[in-house]
C-alpha cells in the first residue's frame, strides 16, 4: 500500500514537472521570432475588428529597419475617458510591437517629475519646439466638487534625428460630447502613428506640383498647407507657359482656384497630363465670389467664372454648374447690426453662402472627419454616368435643408438680418466635392489641332485619347484650401475668423492628397470604424435599484440552489451505498 502511494506521488510529481516545462516552452514560443516574424497569432472576435491592423500598416511594421522610440504624454491621475484613450493607445502598441521588434515606448506625464518650475520649463519647450499644447478637462466628481486637469494627448516619435508628433484627439466641435471626440480618437489611433511612422521612415518624397499663370491662389493663402505636406512630399510651381508637356515625374498636380481662362494649349498640357495617369486636384470656382467683394457694399453680383476647361470637365465625367449652393446648415459671420455710443454693434449671424459640409460616407477620405467650411460653393452635376470605366464618390454634399442660387441674382448683407425663408430650402445633398477615378477620356480625341500634335511630337510623346487607371477629386470651392492672411501674418487653414473655430479643411486637403498618391497605403487606416457603445444615463439612474437587487440576490439564490442539489445528490449516493 505504501509502495503504491509512493508511486502515486511520484507520478504527480512528474505530471507537475511536465505541466510547467510545457507552459514554459509555451510562453517561450510565444515571445519568439523566425526571420522577424512572431510565432504567436491572435483572433479579433470584434464586430468592428478594432484589433485588427491593416495590410499596410503591417507591411510597414515588418520593414522598420532602424529602432523606432514612442513616448507617450497622456499619463498621470486621467479622467475616465481619457484614461480609456491611454488603455487603447498602449494595446496597440503591443499590436504594433508583434510585427517589429525595433518598436519600444514608455509613458511619461509631462506634469510629474522635478519642481514647479521644471515642470513651467518643460511646458514651455513643448510648446515652442514641437507646438505641444495640454488639454484643459474638467470634470465633476459631484455637484459640489469641480476639477481642472490639464492633460497631453499626444506621442513624440523618435526614429534616427527624425521626430514626429501624433495628436490623439482633433479640434472640439460644438455640442459633442466629450465620449464621443474619445471614441474618434480612438478609430484614428492607427491611421495617426501609421502615418507618422510612414513619414519619418520614408526617404523618397513624391513631387507635388501647382499650377500658376492663372490667377491661382498666391503663396501666402496656400502656405499652411504646403508646410504640413512638406513633411511628406517634394514640391514645386508648375508654370504651364514654361512647359511644353507637364514632367511625368509630377505625381500629383493641384489647380487651386484659378481665376483667369487656361488657354487651349495649356488645357491640352493637363489633359495629356492626365491621359499618361496623372492625378489632380480641383479646387474650383465656378461663381467669381469672395467674401471681400461684399467689403464697403452690402450687395455684389456674382458672375459666372469661364476657365476654359468647361469641355475637358464635360469629357471627364462632371459639369461645374454656375450656381451657388446655400444652405441653413451654415457657419457664421459678424455683421453690423447697429451702434451703441458710436461703436458698431457686431451680430453672429448664420450665413448659408458659408456651407458647413459634414462628411458621411465610409471612404477613408472623409470617415470620421469633422465638418468642412466651404466659402460660396457651386454645385457639381456628374455626366456620363452610365461610362463604367469611370467610378464617382460623392465626398462632401449639403445637407438636406439647402437650395441653388441661379445668376444673376445678388448677395445682399443687410438681408441676413431677417429671418430667412425657410420653405425656399427644400433641396436636399447638393453635391459638393467628388473623387473620379477610372480611365478618362480626352476631349481631344477628335479635334487634335496640329499645334497640339507637333508639341508632342517635339517632346517625343504620342497623343493618347484613353488615360491609363488614375484619379482625380474636383471640389467646387476654391478657397477649401486656403488660409487666412492678416497684418500679424497667416491663419491656420480651416479657422473661421468670425466663430473662431477650426474647420476640418486641413485635415480634408491632406486625406485628399494622400489618397491620390497612394490609394492602398497608410490612408487605408482611415477606413476603421470603432463603433461607440454608451450607457444609457437616464435609464442607468432609473434602474440602479433593479440591477442592484438583482446583483446582489441572483448570485444567493444559485448558490443555495447549487448547494440544495450538492446535498441531495450526496445523500442519495451515500444512502445507496448503506
Amino acid at each position: 500500500m505504501a509502495e503504491l502511494e509512493r508511486k502515486n506521488r511520484t507520478q504527480s510529481l512528474i505530471q507537475l514537472l511536465l505541466a510547467v516545462a510545457l507552459l514554459i516552452i509555451i510562453n517561450v514560443l510565444a515571445n519568439t521570432r523566425i526571420g522577424g516574424t512572431s510565432l504567436y497569432g491572435a483572433w479579433d472576435l470584434t464586430e468592428d475588428k478594432r484589433f485588427t491592423l491593416t495590410e499596410n500598416t503591417a507591411e510597414q511594421l515588418r520593414s522598420i529597419e532602424e529602432p523606432i522610440f514612442v513616448r507617450v504624454l497622456l499619463d498621470g491621475d486621467l479622467p475616465a475617458n481619457y484614461q480609456r484613450l491611454k488603455d487603447k493607445v498602449e494595446e496597440l502598441l503591443v499590436d504594433f510591437s508583434g510585427y517589429s521588434p525595433k518598436l519600444e515606448w514608455e509613458f511619461a506625464d509631462p506634469l510629474s517629475g522635478g519642481s514647479a518650475e521644471q515642470i513651467q520649463e518643460r511646458q514651455k519647450q513643448l510648446q515652442e519646439d514641437l507646438g505641444i499644447t495640454p488639454v484643459t478637462v474638467f470634470s465633476a466628481a459631484s455637484a459640489a466638487e469641480r476639477s481642472v486637469n490639464a492633460i497631453y494627448p499626444y506621442a513624440i516619435v523618435y526614429y534616427g534625428n527624425r521626430t514626429r508628433v501624433v495628436p490623439f484627439l482633433g479640434n472640439a466641435l460644438p455640442n459633442v460630447s466629450e465620449e464621443r471626440q474619445v471614441n474618434q480618437a480612438e478609430a484614428l489611433l492607427e491611421y495617426n502613428f501609421s502615418r507618422a511612422i510612414e513619414g519619418l521612415t520614408n526617404n523618397d518624397k513624391p513631387l507635388i506640383g501647382f499650377t500658376l499663370g492663372h490667377g491661382e491662389l498666391p503663396g501666402p493663402n496656400t502656405v499652411d498647407l504646403v508646410r504640413s505636406l512638406r513633411e511628406d512630399y517634394d514640391l514645386g510651381p508648375i508654370d504651364l507657359d514654361s512647359f511644353a508637356t507637364i514632367p511625368q515625374d509630377v505625381k500629383l498636380l493641384i489647380v487651386a482656384k484659378p481665376t483667369k481662362p487656361f488657354s487651349d494649349f495649356d488645357a491640352f498640357k493637363l489633359d495629356q497630363y492626365v491621359m499618361n495617369g496623372g492625378k489632380v486636384l480641383w479646387a474650383i470656382d465656378a461663381v467669381g465670389m469672395d467674401y471681400d467683394s461684399l467689403q464697403g457694399r452690402n450687395e455684389f453680383y456674382p458672375q459666372a467664372r469661364e476657365l476654359g476647361l468647361e469641355d475637358m470637365f464635360f469629357k471627364y465625367g462632371f459639369r461645374l454648374d454656375p450656381v451657388l449652393a446655400l444652405d441653413l446648415v451654415s457657419t457664421r459671420i459678424g455683421i453690423v447690426t447697429g451702434s451703441t455710443g458710436g461703436k458698431p454693434n457686431i451680430s453672429m449671424v448664420p450665413f448659408p453662402y458659408h456651407v458647413m459640409a459634414v462628411p458621411e460616407g465610409d471612404h477613408p477620405i472623409i470617415k470620421n472627419l469633422d465638418p468642412v467650411d466651404l466659402r460660396f460653393p457651386s454645385v457639381i452635376e456628374t455626366v456620363n454616368d452610365e461610362d463604367p470605366s469611370v467610378k464617382k464618390t460623392l465626398l462632401l454634399s449639403t445637407s438636406n435643408r439647402s437650395r441653388r442660387q441661379r445668376l444673376p441674382s445678388p448677395i445682399d448683407l443687410d438681408a441676413q438680418k431677417y429671418e430667412m425663408d425657410l420653405d425656399r430650402f427644400n433641396e436636399s445633398n447638393l453635391p459638393l466635392a467628388y473623387l473620379l477615378e477610372g480611365s478618362f477620356t480626352s476631349p481631344y480625341a477628335n479635334r487634335l489641332s496640329r499645334e497640339n500634335e507637333q508639341s508632342l511630337r517635339a517632346q517625343g510623346m504620342d497623343f493618347k485619347g484613353k488615360s491609363a487607371p488614375t484619379s482625380m477629386i474636383i471640389i467646387a470651392d476654391g478657397d477649401v484650401l486656403a488660409n487666412g492672411v492678416s497684418s500679424q501674418g497667416y491663419r491656420a487653414l480651416g479657422i473661421n475668423p468670425w466663430e473662431k473655430f477650426q474647420y476640418a479643411n486641413k485635415a480634408l486637403m491632406l486625406n485628399a492628397i494622400e489618397y491620390l498618391m497612394n490609394p492602398d497605403g497608410v490612408i487605408a487606416a482611415r477606413g476603421k470604424d470603432v463603433k461607440l457603445r454608451l450607457i444609457d444615463k437616464e435609464a442607468a439612474i432609473a434602474e440602479a435599484n433593479k440591477w442592484r437587487t438583482i446583483n446582489l440576490l441572483v448570485p444567493m439564490v444559485l448558490l443555495a440552489i447549487f448547494g440544495l442539489l450538492f446535498n441531495w445528490l450526496r445523500r442519495r449516493r451515500y444512502a445507496q451505498k448503506g
